[in-house]
């Protein structure tokens, strides 16, 4: 019995050994990093809301002053938003310059703002206009899986392009601006009000396509400079209408840290 205990308690300590030896091969192809952000997200605003948008606008417009010749032009901008991540990335031993990319982020005021215009003409009066800006923005948490590719590993600068696939969280609910202008007679009158409406999307899958730019001043350690495009595949539903599918750009600054 003792002999088997022996053998066991042996064979325990080699497990152990060789899985500290293999943790501590497996860290030595790693780095991590973290990156504050900043950037562009629009939201590509479905036609079917944008004429509903329109319609609604020109049908108030027209009901109000009793005339039948309101009209309408709608268009969406990008609006500013920013985040932060932290991400880890695995070296493969066969192939120095390839890797794996973690990464949990959250990014903030996704989103656009659609701005919405009718006109009429009243005799007497002249050209009567009612222009409403609607605000759009939402939080998420970003989790995307990349393959990365070094060019001049080891150097003093690298090149390194990115691509994969991620998944996307909205956390909370969609919050919605609007701004209201009626100008009329060469007076003009102002409103706006404020509401929450909820995400129906549980998550959002997309493709995100980049380039790191690292600058290594010691052997472990760089700064990153970081561009990412991302596109999401499904659209955002609020309140069970699907309303529009996000894109963003940013750009990064950061810092990279690899184990030696």
């Amino acid at each position: 019995m003792k002999k088997i205990v022996s053998l066991v308690a042996f064979g325990i300590l080699l497990a152990s050994a060789a899985v500290a030896q293999v943790s501590q091969d497996v860290l030595k192809q790693m780095s991590f990093g973290v990156r504050a952000s900043f950037g562009a997200s629009m939201l590509d605003i479905t036609d079917s809301q944008k004429h509903e948008l329109g319609n609604e606008l020109a049908a108030i417009l027209s009901d109000s002053l009793g005339t039948q010749n309101a009209s309408y032009s709608v268009d969406n901008d990008t609006t500013g938003m920013g985040g932060f991540a932290f991400w880890g990335n695995y070296s493969f031993p066969q192939v120095p310059a390839l890797g794996i990319q973690g990464e949990i982020g959250f990014l903030f005021n996704n989103g656009t703002e659609i701005n919405a215009e009718s006109k009429t003409s009243i005799f007497g009066v002249g050209s009567v206009s009612l222009e409403a800006k609607d605000k759009i923005s939402y939080t998420t948490m970003e989790l995307p899986v990349l393959v990365t590719y070094t060019v001049n590993k080891g150097g003093f600068f690298e090149f390194i392009p990115h691509g994969g696939l991620y998944l996307s969280f909205p956390l909370g609910k969609c919050k919605e601006e609007y701004d209201v202008t009626i100008k009329a007679a060469g007076k003009t009158f102002k409103t706006d009000c404020e509401e929450k409406n909820k995400i129906n999307n549980f998550a959002f899958i997309g493709l995100a396509i980049g380039a790191d730019f690292a600058l290594n001043f010691t052997k472990t350690s760089a700064l990153i400079f970081n561009t990412r495009y991302m596109a999401d595949f499904n659209k955002l539903k609020i309140d069970g209408d699907e309303v529009a599918r996000r894109s963003v750009f940013l750009l990064s600054l950061g810092y990279r840290y690899t184990v030696r």
